[in-house]
């Protein structure tokens, strides 16, 4: 057709290239829809580096800023805020589609500095932001409540007119409310000319949040439309405040439940242990999720019913990683680790939660070989550790007291930033000190800066432990020259310094000082302490009249710590006393025997000795086996008397038995 026209005349020429440009555009559009298609059905990043990919190569990429803005939505929200940049940077004059478009992906990618930033970036190349970019920005900044930013922010709401727009207004009333200024937000809600619904729920929701229930009540009755959102909110305010009637109250009248309202009410009642109106709720809910059943389990673990949280577990038709972590922290809790380990194997999605669960637990319940064994698993997949995390490990090498490995976990994962958390920092001068490495504690305690009273109370505990009762008071004197008024914690590190150290005035000053200056009601433990003190240095019977003045009743550890000092000072009477009591106490725990035992046969009283073995026997009191292990390449090996079950047990046997020829021949 254009060849003929080119034959004819000049205006048929000039007529057909006016229609070009119309069935160019045409052609476009149908291309674009047709890019757009293509682009739309991308379900995953791979397949939607293949569709730029082949715009690339055909030319295509630039040819539309729809395709452009969808491409570079699509590679966030496959998680690819890298290939999103690459495709932004290349474009020359990106408009403020194409900003924004980059400025929401990485709000919604949580990436809340960045989408500042670009921002920033975007009016430094006088670009004017539209009401969507704006309503964006201020959403990030709520998300950090940085509140000095949104104030900037809102110059530029001020600035391009957009001070009327209800969208605008509402981000800003949502910013305001997260950074807990709820009088500015009130005076910008009164102010609007025009108010939706968002409007209404942000104010509702922000009250709520910041502890105004009752004046969000006043506005949720002052609604003139309300939605199930409205409904929720002002329930999950009462919820919070621990108002289960009311909230009820307003649940059962609510005109249309959704989801979210029902496991707020299921929630609410998990939250405040009333498990029998969580299960009523959880039986009437027309329809649940994932969360709803997670928040059943959790209901069941809080009150200590395992096995009723395993059978919902069982139950549920489909599980999320939560819910697997959930059933593995409640066994923990409950001290069934075999449980936890088996279904930890059986998990098909594992997170740094679940790993965590499982190494903090092994050591909270005395298990720290397990914990360690199960680290090594962790180094192979590749995650990157947190604060609970290291803390659990650390709580294991400090119970093992294996440095070698506590050195390896460090060196491995304990970076600069750890390093200046206060929680970590004083983990570490546990472990160090437990490992018995007190200068390495000394030296992380030095270079923790803002120590507070536990990293006080840590480090004056290593000193008494390891017999250094003048250091531990001379920090004491230091932590309150700080103004850090000290606690039982403390008093027991101080008094076990006094006690260590033999310094029985210095003890007696500093019990006074805790229950008279500071009215700290002593424990067991601080009595422990003073009882040991008084025995060391010979005053039984003062450590007696002690014990006998306690306002609680003394346990195990205040009568072994008398009964330990009568073997020393030879008190039968005592002794006898202070045995009576433990028997009662513990009466399987074959050292308390011993000792009495003991006793009796340093005074030559062998017939009491013969009493106290058939009081044994008699009881089935069975001696506790000797243990003792060492650590060689950050592993440990524990050996108990008797046990053969070692491959190497008749290797290590001979090289015993030359060992023992060996010295004595030295002799």
């Amino acid at each position: 057709m254009f060849v003929i026209c080119v034959e004819k005349n000049n205006e048929v020429i000039s007529s057909c290239l006016q229609l070009k440009p119309t069935h160019e555009c045409f052609w476009l559009h149908e291309m674009n829809s047709t890019l757009l298609n293509s682009l739309k059905s991308c379900q995953a990043l791979k397949s939607l580096k293949s569709v730029h990919a082949l715009l690339i190569v055909n030319d295509l990429f630039t040819s539309s800023d729809i395709v452009l803005n969808k491409v570079i939505r699509l590679y966030f929200r496959f998680g690819s805020s890298n290939h999103a940049h690459k495709v932004f940077d290349k474009i020359p004059q990106p408009n403020v589609f194409i900003w924004t478009s980059m400025i929401h992906g990485h709000i919604e990618s949580k990436q809340y500095s960045q989408g500042f930033l670009l921002f920033r970036k975007m009016l430094q190349h006088s670009i004017a932001p539209l009401n969507y970019t704006l309503t964006t920005v201020l959403k990030g900044l709520a998300r950090e409540a940085r509140l000095q930013d949104g104030e900037i922010v809102y110059g530029f709401v001020l600035k391009y007119g957009f001070d009327f727009d209800v969208m605008v207004q509402n981000s800003m009333i949502d910013l305001l409310m997260r950074c807990g200024k709820c009088n500015v937000a009130r005076c910008v809600f009164e102010e609007m000319g025009v108010k939706d619904v968002v409007t209404w729920n942000s104010m509702i929701f922000g009250y709520c949040n910041n502890g105004g229930v009752d004046i969000a009540r006043e506005l949720f009755d002052e609604m003139p439309d309300r939605n199930v959102i409205s409904w929720t909110s002002i329930i999950c305010g009462y919820v919070k405040v621990g108002d289960m009637s009311e909230a009820r109250a307003l649940f059962d009248v609510m005109p249309l439940k959704d989801l979210a309202s029902w496991n707020v009410m299921l929630s609410g009642y998990v939250e405040f242990g009333d498990l029998d109106a969580a299960l009523y709720v959880f039986n009437k809910m027309p329809f649940r999720d994932v969360g709803s059943w997670n928040l059943i389990i959790s209901g069941w673990c809080k009150k200590g019913s395992i096995e009723s949280a395993r059978k919902y577990f069982d139950r549920m038709p489909s599980k999320n990683v939560v819910s697997w972590t959930m059933m593995i922290d409640g066994y923990m809790k409950s001290g069934n680790v075999d449980d936890a380990k088996v279904l930890f194997d059986q998990m098909p999605e594992k997170n740094l939660i679940s790993w965590s669960i499982m190494i903090s637990g092994y050591a909270k319940n005395g298990e720290p070989q397990s914990a360690l064994e199960l680290l090594k698993c962790f180094k192979k997949e590749c995650i990157k550790p947190d604060e609970t995390f290291i803390l659990g490990v650390i709580s294991a090498c400090s119970q093992l007291g294996v440095l070698d490995a506590a050195e390896s976990v460090i060196n491995d994962y304990v970076g600069p930033a750890l390093l200046t958390n206060l929680r970590v920092a004083t983990s570490l001068i546990d472990m160090y000190a437990k490992c018995g490495n007190l200068k390495k504690a000394a030296q992380v305690f030095e270079m923790t800066s803002q120590k507070d009273l536990f990293c006080y109370s840590t480090m004056i505990a290593a000193y008494a432990n390891h017999g250094l009762g003048r250091e531990a008071i001379s920090l004491y004197e230091e932590m309150k020259s700080h103004n850090l008024q000290p606690d039982a914690t403390t008093f027991i590190g101080v008094l076990s310094g006094c006690n260590h150290g033999g310094l029985i005035d210095e003890g007696w000053r500093y019990f006074k000082q805790m229950t008279d200056e500071y009215k700290i009601q002593p424990t067991d433990k601080h009595y422990a302490c003073m009882v040991d003190l008084l025995g060391r240095a010979g005053r039984v019977n003062d450590a007696y009249k002690l014990i006998c003045s306690m306002a609680v009743a003394p346990t195990a550890a205040v009568w072994s710590s008398l009964l330990s000092a009568c073997s020393v000072h030879r008190n039968i009477e005592l002794a006898e006393a202070a045995a009576s009591e433990l028997f009662k106490i513990e009466p399987h725990n074959s050292g308390n025997y011993i000792l009495l035992s003991n006793i009796y046969a340093a005074l030559g009283q062998w017939h009491n000795v013969a009493k106290v073995r058939a009081m044994m026997r008699q009881d089935r009191v069975r001696k506790n086996k000797g243990s003792s292990w060492i650590e060689l390449d950050s592993a440990v090996y524990e050996f108990v008397m008797g046990d053969l079950s070692y491959l190497s047990s008749e290797k290590i046997n001979y090289i015993m038995g030359l060992l023992s020829e060996e010295m004595k021949l030295e002799e």
